[in-house]
């Protein structure tokens, strides 16, 4: 609840012989008050938690949940007039200074966000029907070019190809401040 509980997921981390790690999941509410945190020892106890934040701490024993029943349990105690939100912290325990650690990646929502996302397609024309057909929006070679080379990126996403790579370089300049340039590592060059 974005008010009244947040809840933190800690992982514990073990290694096995092998040197594999294994991580188990557990979940444990914790209550925040609402507002912004007191900066001085006087207004510590100024603020009385308001009666829906106390009805709720009363509902929630103080054990390690699931993460299944910990978010039944967000939904059954949400009591909001909007929207509710819950943020998910997870320790991972890995050292990004080791690159063999490093953690990049993405995550697709079973129910999306919503949002429908414009991907523009930079391919030889002849490919450009069945990259339209399997759901790109736009998709073409010089007259995409010419498009971003004016300034019109009307799209969201850039995927491209790789013998297209070189054509992309050129357009560093126009695609890189706007966070559109195909990489490798980010998967927009396939």
């Amino acid at each position: 609840l974005a008010s009244a509980a947040l809840v933190c997921v800690t992982s514990i981390y073990g290694r096995s012989n092998a040197g594999n790690v294994g991580a188990a999941l557990t979940v444990r509410p914790q209550f925040t008050s609402c507002g912004t945190t007191p900066s001085t020892r006087s207004q510590i106890y100024a603020r009385k938690p308001s009666r829906r934040f106390r009805e709720i701490k009363e509902k929630v024993e103080q054990k390690p949940y699931k993460t299944m029943e910990a978010i039944q349990l967000l939904k059954q105690l949400a009591s909001a007039k909007f929207a509710e939100t819950m943020e998910v912290h997870a320790d991972l325990n890995i050292d990004p200074r080791k690159a063999t650690q490093n953690l990049r990646t993405t995550v697709v929502l079973p129910n999306g966000t919503g949002k429908s996302v414009k991907v523009a397609v930079l391919c030889k024309d002849e490919d450009a029907k069945e990259y339209k057909a399997a759901g790109a929006d736009i998709a073409g070679f010089q007259d995409l070019i010419d498009d971003i080379n004016k300034g019109n990126l009307d799209f969201e996403r850039l995927i491209t190809t790789p013998d297209m790579m070189p054509q992309i370089a050129r357009l560093g300049r126009v695609l890189g401040p706007k966070g559109l340039m195909p990489s490798i590592k980010s998967g927009t060059v396939t």
